[in-house]
């Protein structure tokens, strides 16, 4: 093996590893609750709290990558991962548990950037390049699926605690390899935003909860972060002015001066209203001129608003309304995590053939249609074959997805940069739809009213992917027709 598929082996492994995380503690919930006696409305935090700092850190950690290089920032993720893994495991109270979780998410932002960034960095652009990321968005898509199998099995066999500390053993090892066959890349002065990370992650946390607890306050404060954290992650470029005359006075510093005592008399609701236009203005403004970017991290972010959900609600229908254990339920969901390898394949083949956008647009119309045909469950009398259907097309559509979301992303764009923004958008998505789905389905009640709000929020996922579907179509047309003229 060379030095370069060794380094991408490691990558690859710890990459696994951080997205397992994500969902492996999904069929683990019950378990924790009734261990550590934690209600039913705080338990969704376990996972939430994860993905809200791995999602609002990773433009920073990205940046970071860039400024330092991969290496370092890869092994001190790493580090930090495993460690928060063990506090996990040895977790006697929600407390720190909860503050493990967070940690682990930190240090996932970290490994998950500097990971990235060097495996754009082992294959350049080109078909080497294509097939290394249709194995990298496999891991991704299939780490989510087969976090609820190793999941159930550990928490059946041996205990929720394994499921933390599985990370451990597999962690130091990475440890020690990375730093042999991890390559060092030199890195390049760039600008931290810091200040629009810090918000970031408070807008994303503020927004998980106003989710959870129906909070409309906090829902405006949470969109008002996250306008300004839109803001600050792009800076603003500097206009050439044309020479003054001498002698001349500037006419904005004139204008400022005469219009300053009618601004002061403007009502303090005229201003706020002006505020958030202007605000909103800019941040669409920026979003149209990430182009190939910004339409990548919009499919990456509903793609996993709805596999964050469908794995809550399959997995609660699965062990609250048909007994399953943890196991059993993870192995009936276990079909979408191979049918995902299959769509990863054919996407990385796809990519070289047609445009990435026409990808997307397949890989999420699968998925709707998928969630559709999952929209079906019942009480009693369903089969799990009957799910078989819906669980096959949705892992394909999941791997075609992100890996044509990848590549379009990726496309002209810095690594670090191009990490952080579409890994953000996929740990954002996440949480919040983890954290929209507690608000909307009910946690106590007889099982037809349960499975009554199941299929509802499964509808309602296939909407989401439908019009992330033809949002993705609809921007591929403009593009196209905005050349010809």
């Amino acid at each position: 093996m060379s030095r370069r598929a060794g380094a991408f082996a490691v990558l690859c492994v710890v990459q696994f590893m951080v997205i397992l995380d994500s969902t492996i503690t999904v069929v683990a919930l019950d378990a924790i609750r009734t261990d550590l006696h934690v209600g039913e409305r705080s338990l969704q935090y376990v996972l939430t709290l994860y993905a809200v700092p791995f999602g609002g850190l990773l433009l920073l950690a990205g940046r970071l990558s860039d400024l330092v290089g991969r290496r370092p920032v890869f092994l001190a993720g790493t580090a930090l991962f495993t460690a928060a893994s063990l506090l996990c495991a040895s977790a006697g109270a929600p407390a720190v548990l909860l503050t493990g979780r967070a940690v682990q998410g930190a240090g996932a932002a970290l490994v998950s950037s500097a990971a990235f960034a060097a495996v754009l960095d082992l294959y350049p652009q080109g078909e080497r390049r294509h097939r290394a990321l249709g194995v990298w968005s496999a891991l991704g898509a299939s780490g989510a699926a087969a976090g609820l199998i190793l999941g159930g099995v550990l928490t059946d066999l041996v205990g929720w605690r394994f499921v933390f500390a599985v990370n451990v053993p597999p962690g130091i090892g990475c440890l020690a390899v990375a730093a042999l066959v991890l390559p060092r890349t030199p890195g390049r002065p760039v600008r931290l935003d810091l200040p629009a990370a810090v918000l970031t992650t408070l807008g994303v946390g503020t927004l998980v909860f106003a989710l959870s607890l129906r909070h409309a306050l906090l829902l405006l404060l949470a969109a008002l972060l996250l306008a300004v954290a839109a803001l600050l992650h792009t800076p603003r470029p500097v206009p050439r002015r044309a020479p003054r005359p001498v002698g001349t006075r500037p006419a904005r510093a004139a204008g400022m001066r005469a219009v300053r005592p009618v601004g002061l008399a403007v009502p303090v609701g005229a201003r706020v209203s002006r505020l958030v236009r202007v605000v909103g203005g800019r941040v669409a403004r920026r979003v149209r001129r990430g182009g190939s970017l910004a339409v990548a991290a919009l499919a990456v972010g509903a793609l996993m608003a709805v596999v964050g959900s469908q794995d809550f609600f399959l997995t609660l229908y699965l062990q609250r309304v048909r007994g399953f254990g943890a196991t059993a339920a993870g192995l009936v969901i276990a079909p979408a995590a191979g049918s995902a390898f299959v769509g990863s394949a054919v996407a990385s083949r796809a990519v070289t053939r047609m445009p990435p956008r026409v990808v997307v647009v397949g890989g999420l119309a699968c998925v709707a249609v998928a969630q559709w045909l999952l929209a079906r469950l019942r009480v009693d009398g369903l089969s799990t074959v009957d799910l078989l259907p819906g669980l096959l097309l949705f892992g394909f559509g999941l791997g075609v997805t992100f890996v044509g979301a990848t590549v379009l992303g990726t496309a002209g764009r810095p690594a670090g940069l191009a990490s952080g923004v579409l890994g953000t958008a996929q740990q954002v998505g996440l949480a919040v739809g983890v954290a929209a789905l507690v608000g909307a389905v009910a946690s106590d009640g007889p099982p037809a009213d349960l499975v009554a709000g199941y299929n509802a929020g499964l509808r309602a996922g296939a909407a989401l992917t439908a019009v992330t579907a033809l949002l993705v179509a609809a921007t591929h047309r403009w593009r196209n027709a905005t050349r010809a003229t």
